[in-house]
């Protein structure tokens, strides 16, 4: 047991296991789940001024583009083109750029204009950052300190005469007619669209002890020169408890700093620098792995990993974050990043029990059920008796129980994905305003209902009305199979292609696709017989050594051992092949350019998770328990060489004194992995929780490239001075990887589950990721190269 708990340790080692704090769940628009509500600012998970004020400005341009259009339209006076809820940095953005544009619009303030700037520390310093990145600014902003920034904005906000309501708690948001109407304290206000700049206006997060309610605890600092001799405890690990650190020691006071982790990983560099100053000088002592588990009134209780201590204490500083408005946003239908409502469990119970049908059905006996129902009622007889009907054969010997198994469970998931399918269709008619409210979410939806209606039709027509044998029933929808699997990366590879714009994207998207067009479709499908075995001859040593199943041997090509492993030993060519395929070629690749040159450049599966699965990467399971589940798949991995040198001693005939051991174990295997996990399960919570489950947990071939990925010189390189720790690397990451925490250290992120999408790179609003490759081996990750030899603007890196 130690040496698989080290085993497994030795592969998540510096993997960071944070849980991501959950957001609203917005578009690419930047469009919530509420038609015409759109979110800019903090609530984004952008906490810089800059950039705040920069999205304001956008998002009008993207609402208003066509200016005449909008202008010219006959409106009821009583309703706002926008209403902005918030007057902050962002909201007053918003508002500048709607004036300049001639939009109605009305700005709703439930406390003080620029509240947030208000409520910073009295002569905090401001640094603005980004400085290197270009943004659209209607409000100017310089360095200085709070108060200098103040007055520079009010100044400016007192130019342009905008239009506030000032003392409106907005209270719930609802759609009505098309029409948003805003529920304050004070009215209900009407407007077309509505955008959030609210930030993170909740509650302070509390500690949850003892005494947190005593006078002497607080949760922001207004002005430090109100303390002085006090012996100050200041609990958190962010900006702002340093910035309250540093400015409480240097008036005077003696600074306990408690923070729950071995270090900081979030703060500003030039914080952390001037903390670690005050910390050498004696003034500010840190007391990293601790937490506060009592506050009384002359002293606080401080557990650390040794002990528990008991210190004098006289005031008590809580800065650990804010709480979003969870509930505004849910009495609005806002919904957040990983809700999981009822429409959620409906949809993905019909995604799973179609691919049920569908994967379970083409490995299924197949038989003609309809026969001799001439009527609609005897036909809806056959079928709901169709496991009685069904020539099903349980006996371990000769593979025979496998299609039995499957025919019961694919009639089992047909069933429920017709009450599942018919109650999904009439669940999206009911809220076409949410999943056809732009051209390619309608596109999108009407392509899905589609495909289902195809091979509903296919498996009803090829299976159960099957009068040819089972050999057409597998041969029909493998096919249309493979050829909507390869349409479907076509079309979303050009979506992802169209959205991202880098040249990195477009190659990749380039190589995927016509890598399943070419080995996937085309060559089994339309040119092995025709122009290889028809030209060659069955008995050709092309044919009989590169392909023994015929052009099912195709797959073996792209689909690397132990992915695919029931090609090994078919012939003396896939005898030997696979270990220079994954051993020696696969290694080389992944030592010099990752795991992603597979799985993010070769693999079918990878394939249609960059395509199809592009959208829905921030559903992805994040923190401890999923990270931990991820070495299910070494599990698979050795499960995996176990049956494959089962069915290599079955194909060489060493092994024909237990055939019935071996066809069960065998099919054990190609049911639980390759049809329910890789298959049903695989894709069937795609649209539910990120396009890589599969790849993550279950895929022996990933499992084995995480062990070849500790060894590699790729990396992801970032500057750590740039980064602002708004999480937004590690939220797009579908592989579950906490990638902030390694760019806020400036650490190379080398976590194995990498498969260099380049989601991350290309979100970061400051360009602080980038691929690299390390001029030298660095196994123990001690590198800290911020950028790549070839430069960040070469396509390489990924940005560009």
């Amino acid at each position: 047991m130690n040496f698989v708990s080290n085993y497994f340790n030795w592969l998540q080692r510096d993997n960071p296991k944070n849980i991501v704090e959950s957001y609203p769940e917005i578009d690419e628009q930047k469009e919530t789940s509420v038609p015409g509500v759109y979110i800019v600012g903090d609530l984004t998970g952008i906490p810089l001024l800059k950039l705040a004020a920069d999205g304001g400005a956008k998002i009008v341009k993207q609402l208003f583009s066509d200016q005449k259009t909008a202008l010219g339209k006959k409106k009821d006076a009583e309703v706002y083109d926008l209403v902005i809820v918030g007057a902050g940095p962002a909201g007053i953005s918003t508002a500048i750029e709607c004036k300049k544009k001639g939009i109605n619009y009305l700005v709703l303030e439930s406390n003080r204009i620029l509240n947030t700037i208000e409520n910073f520390p009295k002569e905090k310093p401001i640094t603005l950052k980004p400085d290197g990145v270009q943004l659209e600014l209607p409000l100017e902003m310089n360095d200085g300190f709070k108060e200098t920034l103040l007055d520079e904005l009010k100044s400016q906000i007192e130019r342009q005469g905008l239009n506030f309501e000032v003392g409106a708690f907005v209270q719930k948001l609802s759609r009505k007619d098309n029409i948003i109407h805003i529920e304050t304290n004070k009215d209900t206000y009407m407007a077309e669209k509505v955008v959030l700049a609210i930030g993170k206006a909740g509650n302070s997060r509390q500690l949850k002890v003892p005494g947190e309610l005593l006078p002497k605890v607080f949760n922001k600092l207004y002005d430090p020169g109100e303390f002085a001799d006090k012996n100050i405890l200041v609990v958190g690990g962010g900006d702002s408890s340093l910035e309250c650190s540093i400015a409480l020691a240097k008036s005077g006071n003696r600074i306990i700093h408690s923070y729950r982790k071995e270090e900081f990983s979030r703060p500003k560099e030039e914080n952390m620098n001037k903390f670690h100053d005050l910390v050498e000088q004696g003034k500010i002592t840190p007391v990293f792995e601790s937490t506060v588990t009592e506050i009384r009134e002359k002293e606080i209780i401080l557990k650390t990993k040794d002990d528990v201590k008991t210190i004098p204490n006289d005031v008590v500083f809580t800065l650990i974050g804010r709480e979003l408005p969870t509930q505004f946003f849910k009495r609005s239908g806002i919904r957040m990043e990983g809700e999981k409502g009822l429409l959620w469990w409906w949809f993905m119970v019909a995604s799973i029990s179609f691919f049920s049908m569908l994967y379970f059905g083409k490995v299924g006996i197949a038989f003609d059920v309809f026969a001799g129902s001439d009527t609609i009622s005897a036909k809806i007889i056959a079928y709901l008796s169709a496991p009685f009907q069904a020539p099903l054969n349980w006996s371990l010997s000769g593979y025979k129980w496998y299609p039995s198994l499957n025919f019961i469970l694919g009639w089992t998931g047909s069933i429920i994905f017709l009450i599942s399918g018919i109650c999904s269709l009439g669940f999206l008619a009911r809220y076409g305003n949410v999943y056809f409210r732009t051209p390619w979410r309608a596109f999108k939806y009407t392509y899905f209902m589609g495909v289902c209606a195809f091979f509903t039709i296919l498996y009803f027509s090829k299976l159960l009305h099957n009068t040819a044998g089972t050999a057409e029933w597998i041969e029909s929808p493998t096919y249309w199979y493979s050829l909507f699997y390869c349409v479907t990366m076509l079309i979303f590879g050009l979506r992802r292609s169209y959205v991202r714009k880098t040249r990195y994207v477009y190659l990749q998207m380039t190589a995927l696709v016509s890598i399943q067009i070419f080995f996937l479709f085309l060559l089994p499908f339309h040119l092995y017989e025709p122009f290889i075995l028809d030209n060659l001859g069955a008995q050709h040593w092309i044919v009989s050594e590169l392909f023994p199943s015929g052009k099912w041997s195709s797959f073996a090509f792209i689909l690397f051992w132990p992915l695919n492993m029931w090609e090994f030993g078919s012939s003396s060519f896939w005898t030997w092949f696979p270990f220079v395929q994954t051993g020696l070629i696969l290694f080389f690749l992944i030592r010099h350019y990752g795991k992603g040159v597979y799985c993010g450049w070769i693999c079918s599966c990878g394939g249609m998770a960059e395509t199809l699965g592009d959208e829905y990467r921030r559903k992805t399971p994040h923190g401890p328990g999923a990270k931990r589940l991820e070495n299910i798949g070494q599990i698979v991995l050795f499960a995996a060489i176990i049956f494959t040198l089962i069915i290599y001693l079955n194909k060489s005939g060493m092994w024909r004194s237990f055939p019935l051991l071996s066809y069960t174990m065998t099919g054990i295997y190609k049911f639980s992995i390759d049809v329910v996990f890789a298959g049903i399960l695989g894709l069937g919570v795609y649209f539910f929780l990120g396009g890589r489950i599969w790849c993550r947990y279950g895929c022996p071939l990933a499992a084995l490239m995480n062990i070849y990925t500790r060894f590699s010189r790729y990396r992801i390189l970032s500057e750590k001075k740039d980064c602002i720790s708004c999480e937004i690397c590690t939220r797009v990451c579908h592989m579950g990887i906490d990638v902030m925490n390694f760019a806020n250290k400036g650490t190379p992120m080398n976590d194995v589950q990498c498969v260099r999408c380049s989601a991350c790179v290309t979100e970061c609003p400051m360009d602080v990721l980038s691929f690299a490759k390390l001029k030298n081996a660095d196994i123990h990750n001690l590198s800290r190269e911020q950028i790549p030899y070839y430069g960040k603007d070469n396509w390489r890196a990924g940005i560009k």
